[in-house]
């Protein structure tokens, strides 16, 4: 090989030729260029924004604005997506199972506003609290799109409940493109766009597969 020359594997080439070809066509967004950009020189991964939640206790809590419908079923779903794919891809994470949560705030007839007194209730070492401001779904003549808005907070509870990391991501608009699947029903609907969500959130806290996260997410380019 001459000197001053590079190589590319055919394996590298042809996990970066598809993204380059989405980012031709999307040659205007910068997110697209930074994702490249990660890929290039990282590999597959994209890193952990918090690693704080190895080898603690956790709770997730989430607690939804009043003007969505289900509320309660909507927030409650999501925590509980969050929490799985955190224990399933966190170092050595411990959950607080949904349902002791829910016990518990039976029990405590706990406001849904102080995250730190749940925290300290439920003996956990770090609170995930996520304020899910608005989910909504809007019906189409045969389509269906979604919106939401969240902010991720983590409260370190054996600190003073100290706000140790936050997410305040852009509003998602699920699917970007506008053009919703025909065949799906509301329910099937609600159920890929809180997936979506759930991995938004979860990805903070592990390390994920990029091209999983293509696959899975076709709204990667809003961000």
């Amino acid at each position: 090989m001459s000197q001053g020359r590079y190589r590319l594997s055919p394996q590298i080439f042809s996990g970066i030729l598809p993204l380059g070809l989405i980012c031709l066509l999307l040659v205007g967004n910068s997110g697209c260029v930074g994702l490249l950009a990660v890929l290039l020189q990282k590999g597959d991964y994209a890193p952990a924004n918090f690693k704080g939640l190895s080898e603690k206790k956790v709770a997730v809590l989430c607690v939804a604005g009043p003007s969505f419908y289900s509320e309660n079923s909507t927030s409650r779903r999501l925590a509980e997506r969050v929490e799985a794919l955190i224990l399933a891809n966190g170092d050595e994470v411990k959950v607080i199972p949904q349902q002791k949560i829910d016990d518990w705030k039976d029990r405590s007839g706990w406001d849904n506003m102080d995250y730190r007194e749940a925290g300290k209730a439920l003996k956990a070492d770090m609170v995930v609290a996520i304020d899910l401001s608005r989910f909504e779904i809007q019906p189409n003549p045969g389509v269906y799109k979604g919106s939401a808005e969240y902010v991720v907070s983590v409260y370190d509870i054996n600190h003073d409940g100290k706000l140790v990391f936050q997410d305040t991501p852009r509003p998602i608009e699920f699917p970007v493109n506008g053009l919703g699947s025909t065949s799906q029903s509301e329910r099937e609907f609600r159920d890929s766009f809180l997936r979506l969500l759930s991995h938004r959130i979860a990805r903070n806290f592990y390390k994920y597969n990029v091209r999983e996260d293509l696959m899975l997410d076709e709204t990667f380019v809003a961000n």
